[in-house]
């Protein structure tokens, strides 16, 4: 499961810093920098209206009180989100990549690993809702984990490769097929407190 990921820190991230200046000045608005949470507003790449490339816009990690339930849902499982009601049509329809320098997982004994790609880039697959008030809503895909995390978690996100990036948006066969592959290289850090212990991979 994903609960946390990261948008930039103050490292001379260049990729993720210029998505969060379009963005910043397009919306009018300031993104934080750092972790992103559920319920935060984040970048999200989209179709363009005309269908030619993609573009950033900003929507809120969650879907929100549905089924009249205060539950936040952040993550749906890349599996089964066909056979959901409450997904397959945004999953069919609106799909979305969520450009990140890393995210975060936690092992049965609370110990923390970060998880990078091997670019200064990485994206992960969601999909969004669209709200009729406020900032649309979106999602992280999850998928069973590679080998490199499946000691710390079970689950991961959905990874697409950057090469396959707009494919994902526009096609649904692709994703679906993106979904059950495992092209992205990752690397892990251990978090401990400010201490960090970097793992050869």
């Amino acid at each position: 499961m994903c609960g946390r990921y990261i948008l930039y820190s103050d490292k001379e991230e260049r990729a993720i810093k210029a998505i969060v200046e379009e963005v910043n000045k397009k919306y009018h608005t300031a993104i934080k920098k750092g972790d992103i949470y559920p319920t935060d507003l984040a970048p999200v790449y989209i179709p363009r209206e005309d269908r030619q490339g993609i573009e950033l816009a900003l929507k809120k990690w969650g879907y929100a009180q549905h089924f009249k339930k205060k539950t936040l849902l952040i993550n749906a499982r890349s599996e089964t989100v066909m056979e959901k009601a409450l997904f397959r049509d945004d999953f069919m329809n609106r799909r979305c990549l969520i450009p990140a320098i890393g995210f975060y997982e936690w092992n049965e004994q609370k110990e923390k690993f970060r998880f990078t790609g091997s670019e200064e880039l990485i994206y992960l697959g969601g999909f969004y809702h669209r709200q009729t008030e406020g900032f649309d809503a979106f999602m992280i895909m999850t998928k069973p984990p590679v080998e490199l995390i499946a000691p710390i978690h079970n689950r991961m996100p959905v990874v697409v490769p950057a090469d396959q990036a707009t494919d994902f948006l526009y096609s649904t066969e692709t994703a679906i097929k993106i979904m059950t592959e495992n092209r992205v290289v990752l690397k892990k850090e251990l978090i401990q407190g400010e201490k960090q212990v970097s793992f050869i991979v």
